[in-house]
């Protein structure tokens, strides 16, 4: 059997399923579940890799998503944690009647945003690693994100026979990584609702005697 490993990215992957509100419900995701259901034959799931970052300004989300990294983590997942940093924006939306003032086209209002930082570098050097170490036959990464095209070009040249296989999230554009993979001759496939929905965790999730329910509005 091949050793596999997956890298998840967190936030391609759950923003993938929150576009679409018909597909919230499949949020209570076990990861490792999926991961393994996307394996070709004769491979084996060795590790599973969620990147993925908690959102500080909100206690509640943040909360949930403790909830379900630790589901995760118990389920075998390894977790690593990136960031999010505040920034200073400039609304540019056009004004309307009564904010129009004078000549000024642009509401120009200042507000914060938070940026989500170091997942995408995380996933890289994650792979690069496991290519360097050649821990696995088979590296799957399951993100829509164009950036890493050089992290799995890197992995190329470091290991030319491992296997690598991209899995593209629900309703992921990605055009850049999947023309990448026809040049180099890699296999991807899409996630379909399907697999999504074989993947799910019970309801309650029970850890060490503490139930842990999918949240109400994610059914």
């Amino acid at each position: 059997m091949r050793k596999a490993a997956f890298f998840i990215d967190g936030f391609n992957l759950y923003h993938s399923i929150d576009n679409t509100k018909s597909f919230h419900k499949y949020k209570w995701l076990n990861l490792w579940k999926l991961s393994e259901s996307l394996l070709l034959s004769k491979e084996q799931l060795e590790d599973v890799f969620y990147f993925t970052a908690y959102t500080d300004w909100n206690a509640d989300r943040k909360q949930r998503h403790e909830n379900y990294v630790l589901i995760n983590k118990n389920n075998g997942c390894k977790v690593t944690l990136g960031k999010f940093l505040k920034k200073d924006r400039t609304s540019m939306v056009e004004c309307n009647t009564p904010c129009k003032t004078g000549n000024q086209r642009f509401c120009c209002k200042k507000y914060i945003a938070h940026e989500e930082k170091m997942t995408d570098v995380n996933i890289a050097v994650s792979i690069v690693k496991a290519a360097a170490l050649k821990r696995y036959e088979a590296i799957y990464l399951l993100s829509g994100d164009n950036d890493l095209i050089p992290a799995l070009k890197t992995a190329l040249e470091i290991s030319p026979d491992i296997k690598i296989r991209l899995v593209l999230p629900i309703n992921a554009k990605a055009k850049n990584l999947m023309s990448f993979c026809s040049d180099y001759s890699l296999r991807y496939i899409r996630i379909k609702e399907a697999c999504l929905s074989s993947a799910q965790f019970s309801d309650p999730v029970i850890i060490n005697g503490i139930k842990y329910h999918k949240p109400a509005h994610w059914n």
